[in-house]
């Protein structure tokens, strides 16, 4: 029978509750005198043996008994239930699980109903210690009967698998992190099984390397039958029965990579790595490695480029040094060595400074030490003297990419003595040119660029003498021919000597100078042959003639007016001696009238004769046509006006007006007495776009006028003759005061 004792509670504990660990104790001393089940020894014979069970075994377990489903678990359950322990025992399945009660309600329902399952890692989220958290269980419900076969509640046996589903998921992203880095690597991986070496694992570099062929799951002969005559079976073979490793670098192998292709010829480094089983037995091969064939090609293209260097280098004509950041020499090629005289041995490792000791201080230092420290390079020519040399050298020194400098120098020492030979040459030329009297400019052939001109060259032409590229772009030569058209650049003499090699003198032309002036010029040009006979440049001398040919312009001019004012002199003449017989009383007024006019006409050809017959001032033919009646105790004549040019034309007509007006005044008007003044006035104006002349004769303090009953000779002369010669108009005003003489002309 059950044994029974008094707990705390005051109740008996039936024998079923007896020993369970800490869960049979918190039991026993549960009050159930509260609890839907009741006393424990009230409990059906089918739940107390299912409590035994419980208690006793090392699985955590449960039992929700009765329509409330009031929940009894065992120690291994307890840490499950978390900070809700102990305080879930004896209390309802729903409250117990409240938080989980949705998703295993429709469990509980199927289990009730008499239908029991199986659930493997199910993902239960709970808030079992305060927190909500991801819960992993395998567990199964069975549906429990009471003593009379009826469904009384459920029994859960139940394992946590919330470790090992994380591990396990642990593991599978390693894995896959791992199996990613097999299959991204940038080396080819491949996995060999069994001695048959079948294809379990390649990466995307493996595929890329044989041309991406259906490899996986067989045989490398089948697989890659081109390697099969080319060893790799057999270092396979070999690692696989001896467990050792092989490590194979720039081995070639032959692939077929693409279809109906001629096989290629690749490089790889590789590993044949045996693959172990726990007992250390050989299981496989794993073949890790890279592909070398660009490596491999630039490799043999350098070893081919630093032949060619070489070849280069020995064929040189120029002395070549490598240095390093030490200064130390690295390399040296024979043309240096032949300028240096030592030999190689002697100079590789060794130092700049120690070698050439001379150079220090020097600007071949600097050239190099600027080139180190700048990075940039430069060029010099520089006298280098030593013990046993004296030569000039052009050296260029540049950074090289491993941080030192290398440096050209070829022996110009030759050609430095013919420079300087060459620079007193030019100096002896120049200071021939200089110093000739004519304009020299030379130009090189067949270009016709200009080479060189001399000053006297510059100051004829008025403009600088610039190297030009050819005759048509070389400005300077604006050469026109004597009827003024333009001369084509392939026509002037120069070009014709360096063309043709034709040799001009004396050939005159009209030149347009820097100034925008136009002058006359001869020119004389002949080719500069070399010791061949080719003609290699040209040379052509200017002499500026423009005054010589102006001179016998302005001596034709002179006859031609000459001719020109003898006839015009004579008409006058003859006009004036019938004008003034015509109205003579007596001889002696004839002659005397007849001498005032022609001297009058003889001072106006004075004035002209200085002036060249090109123009006269009219301040000096009103001078000279004053210049009788003027007294150093009077000042009667008054003359006021600006220094205007008249031609020889309009320069008669004046003088012979002012005679006429002076011969009247003393006769009859202000100079007949001892107070009368003439005033004598011009000036020249601006009307629309022409100029003109206006001159005015008055007089005053003299006699009182009266106009004339007829109009004389003198009168007739200035209002007509005047007026004609001058192409204006001429008015006299016999005013009471004294006459007023106006005239209006123009000076275009």
């Amino acid at each position: 029978m059950l044994a029974k004792r008094t707990d705390g509670a005051g109740a008996a504990n039936p024998d079923f509750l007896a020993g369970g660990g800490r869960m049979g104790a918190l039991m026993r001393a549960y009050d159930w005198s509260a609890s839907p089940l009741g006393l424990p020894e009230t409990w059906p014979q089918s739940l107390r043996t299912l409590v035994r069970l419980m208690l006793n075994a090392k699985q955590a377990m449960f039992i929700a008994w009765g329509p409330q489903l009031v929940f009894l678990y065992n120690d291994d359950y307890a840490p499950i239930f978390g900070a809700k322990h102990p305080h879930a025992l004896g209390q309802p399945f729903a409250e117990v699980w409240s938080d989980i009660w949705e998703q295993i309600k429709p469990l509980v329902d199927s289990t009730l109903a008499g239908e029991a399952s199986w659930h493997e890692d199910l993902l239960i989220p709970m808030e079992r210690n305060g927190y909500p958290e991801d819960a992993y269980f395998t567990f199964s419900y069975n549906p429990v009967h009471d003593d009379e076969g009826a469904i009384a509640g459920m029994f859960c046996a139940a394992i946590e698998a919330t470790d090992k589903v994380l591990m396990e998921r642990r593991l599978a992203t390693e894995s896959e992190r791992l199996r990613e880095l097999f299959h991204q690597a940038p080396g080819f991986m491949a996995m060999l099984r069994g001695p048959e070496h079948i294809f379990e694992m390649v990466n995307s570099s493996y595929y890329q390397l044989v041309g991406h062929r259906d490899i996986l799951g067989k045989p490398v002969l089948e697989a890659l039958p081109e390697v099969a005559e080319q060893g790799f079976n057999e270092l396979l073979n070999r690692v696989y029965q001896t467990g050792e490793p092989f490590v194979g670098r720039g081995i070639a192998v032959t692939l077929q990579r693409e279809p109906d292709s001629e096989p290629e010829e690749r490089f790889v480094d590789f590993v044949y790595q045996p693959i172990k089983d726990a007992h250390g037995r050989v299981s496989g091969v794993f073949a890790e490695g890279s592909d070398v064939t660009e490596a491999k090609r630039a490799e043999a293209a350098l070893r081919e480029s630093e032949a060619r260097a070489n070849g280069v280098l020995r064929g040189m004509t120029e002395g070549f040094l490598l240095l390093d950041r030490e200064f130390r020499i690295l390399q040296i090629n024979d043309e240096a060595l032949r300028i240096d005289s030592r030999a190689a041995e002697e100079i590789l490792g060794r130092t700049h400074w120690e070698l050439w000791p001379h150079s220090v201080g020097t600007p071949v230092e600097d050239a190099y030490r600027r080139a180190m420290n700048e990075r940039v390079p430069v060029s010099l020519e520089h006298r280098y003297v030593s013990d046993i040399h004296d030569v000039w050298l052009e050296l260029r020194v540049f950074p090289v990419e491993d941080g030192g400098v290398a440096s050209f120098y070829r022996d110009i020492t030759e050609r430095q003595k013919a420079s300087e030979a060459l620079r007193a040459s030019e100096a002896r030329l120049k200071a021939v040119l200089d110093n000739v009297p004519v304009g020299i400019i030379i130009a090189e052939a067949p270009s016709g660029r200009v080479v060189t001109g001399n000053p006297q060259a510059e100051r004829i032409f008025r403009h600088p003498i610039h190297p030009t590229p050819d005759f048509e772009a070389y400005g300077q030569w604006r050469v026109h021919h004597p009827d003024g058209s333009p001369t084509a650049p392939q026509d002037y003499p120069i070009a014709r000597a360096i063309q043709t090699g034709e040799i001009t003198e004396g050939q005159e032309y009209l030149y347009r100078r820097g100034d925008d002036t136009v002058a006359w010029m001869r020119f004389a040009a002949a080719p500069i042959r070399n010791a061949e006979g080719t003609i290699v440049a040209g040379v052509v001398a200017a002499v500026d003639i423009d005054q010589e040919k102006q001179a016998e312009q302005h001596q034709q001019l002179l006859i031609n007016e000459l001719n020109h004012r003898v006839k015009n002199t004579l008409a006058t003449v003859q006009s004036i001696a019938s004008q003034t017989l015509r109205n003579a009383h007596t001889k002696e007024d004839a002659r005397s009238a007849i001498e005032a006019r022609l001297f009058a006409l003889s001072r106006a050809h004075d004035v002209l004769t200085r002036e060249n017959w090109e123009s006269a001032s009219l301040k000096e033919i009103v001078a000279e046509a004053m210049a009788p009646y003027r007294h150093e105790r009077e000042n009667r004549l008054h003359m006021k006006g600006p220094d205007v040019r008249l031609s020889p034309r309009m320069a008669l007509a004046f003088a012979m007006a002012l005679q006429e007006l002076a011969t009247n005044a003393v006769k009859y008007g202000a100079l007949s007495g001892a107070e009368g003044q003439v005033h004598i006035a011009w000036s020249a104006r601006h009307s629309g776009h022409e100029r003109r002349l206006h001159l005015s004769w008055t007089e005053s303090g003299g006699p009182a006028v009266e106009p004339p009953t007829r109009r004389g000779f003198g009168t007739r002369l200035i209002e007509r003759s005047l007026a004609q010669d001058l192409d204006g108009e001429a008015k006299i005003q016999f005013a009471p005061a004294g006459v007023i003489c106006t005239v209006d002309a123009s000076l275009a």
